[in-house]
């Protein structure tokens, strides 16, 4: 997992930066989202209203096929690649996101992982197996022009039903958790 996925697993409730808890991360999870995310259950996600949205400065931005959403309601983990949201019924609850000097980006699942995911919520608790739920979000960044030496601000949002985005991770500043050789070799000029 590169360096600068940002990864929350909320049952745990560890926020996981390069496969370890980091409390750095942890201190950017409103409380208000653990609680909502120790509580959630497969039955709170409707597949086809999945969608993370991420809130980065204007240099940076998602990379092609590098927002991905990783469930487990069985003993497996499965993964699911997001394609690009730009819907208005996607970006308008975000709008109230908004900051100067930022841009939203929101994504969903194929049609297919729609159908994918449907399938193992529905096969989920079956036979009196667990219906508990752990997911995990992440977001590859890419960046324009030249990284300044300034904060990189990143915020992550979750919408697993029709309820509307909720906060992951607020103000995560990307220099904060990444040394520059670090953010050189994970975050790659866009393409």
């Amino acid at each position: 997992m590169s360096m600068l996925k940002m990864y929350l697993a909320p049952i745990g409730i560890a926020a996981l930066l390069a496969g370890c808890a980091s409390m750095t991360v942890m201190s950017h999870v409103p409380l208000a989202t653990m609680s909502r995310l120790s509580t959630m259950t497969i039955s709170d996600v409707e597949p086809a209203e999945l969608r993370v949205a991420a809130r980065l400065p204007e240099t940076l931005e998602p990379q092609r096929q590098g927002v991905k959403v990783r469930i487990r309601a069985s003993p497996t983990w499965e993964e699911f690649v997001l394609e690009a949201a730009s819907e208005d019924r996607d970006l308008e609850p975000l709008a109230s996101y908004a900051r100067q000097g930022t841009r939203l980006w929101a994504f969903r699942l194929t049609a297919a992982d729609v159908a994918r995911l449907q399938r193992i919520t529905n096969g989920a608790g079956r036979d009196g197996a667990s219906r508990s739920l752990e997911i995990a979000a992440g977001v590859d960044a890419c960046h324009r022009g030249l990284l300044s030496g300034d904060a990189l601000p990143t915020t992550t949002f979750l919408r697993t039903n029709r309820t509307g985005y909720f906060v992951l991770t607020e103000d995560l500043d990307l220099r904060t958790i990444a040394s520059e050789r670090d953010l050189a070799t994970n975050v790659p000029a866009c393409k």
